[in-house]
């Protein structure tokens, strides 16, 4: 997410973006997530979905005897309908004491998008983009096929 932003067109709304902190909570677009550490206490705005919710984790017990966490919330978001709704699963990529990652599920208007964002400022320190090495690798190879 170092370039990309969570975006509501119908709303005109940002909901995640590289310089945000935390997730716009306080945007219409923006439903509930459950973030991957606490899988069992998720952020739900809507109230249908909160008691939907309430009334699945009355399981979680029996549920966790035969599918991990991720599985648990991801049965009950394919459960639940809402066709002006859709769950995005983003993973989140990191570096502590060695990689991470965190996975977090967001409910967000249909029409959300995952695009670049546009104040979004590479770092010129971090190097080049992937379409960059691929692009001069590409390069590097047609020069050694040409025989140059």
């Amino acid at each position: 997410m170092s370039v990309y932003r969570m975006y509501c067109p119908s709303t005109d709304e940002v909901i995640f973006a590289p310089n945000y902190e935390e997730i716009n909570e306080s945007a219409e677009a923006f439903i509930a997530y459950w973030h991957g550490e606490v899988l069992d206490q998720p952020e739900i705005k809507d109230p249908k979905l909160l008691a939907a919710w309430k009334k699945y984790y009355e399981k979680w017990d029996e549920l966790s005897e035969e599918l991990d966490p991720f599985e648990i919330v991801e049965k009950f978001l394919k459960s639940y309908r809402n066709s002006q709704w859709k769950v995005m699963e983003c993973t989140f990529y990191g570096m502590a004491c060695g990689p991470t990652s965190t996975t977090v599920y967001y409910v967000v208007k249909a029409d959300t998008i995952i695009d670049e964002d546009p104040n979004s400022v590479e770092d010129p320190l971090e190097g080049p983009t992937d379409k960059e090495v691929e692009e001069e690798l590409l390069k590097w190879q047609k020069k050694d096929l040409a025989g140059e």
